[in-house]
């Protein structure tokens, strides 16, 4: 319903659609091994990876309205990436730092 219906114009927001995808799926997958790295070098107590399920989670979520609740779990963190949570905040909730939004 929300989609337009000229052609060219649906084309090019598909397309839109698609390359945010790609580049939050290819982040996703760095910050996974970067804190993953983090927690086997100690330096974070717990971090789980999502590594192969990337394409689920951008997925599922791009299918969402704004308004959709989502209760993300721990290798569901892609969900949270397409909803706006940013690299820095996930960084805080895992080093457990002032600026943690769980705290």
């Amino acid at each position: 319903p929300d989609m337009p219906q000229d052609k060219d114009t649906s084309t090019k927001i598909q397309k839109n659609s698609l390359l945010r995808a790609h580049r939050q799926m290819i982040r996703l997958r760095k910050m996974d091994t970067i804190l993953h790295n983090a927690q086997r070098q100690g330096r974070i107590s717990f971090y789980m990876t999502c590594h192969g399920e990337e394409s689920i989670h951008i997925g599922s979520a791009s299918a969402l309205r704004p308004q959709d609740h989502v209760f993300a779990q721990y290798r569901e963190a892609g969900i949270l990436m397409w909803r706006g949570f940013t690299l820095e905040q996930f960084c805080n909730q895992c080093f457990s730092n002032d600026l943690d939004l769980g705290r």
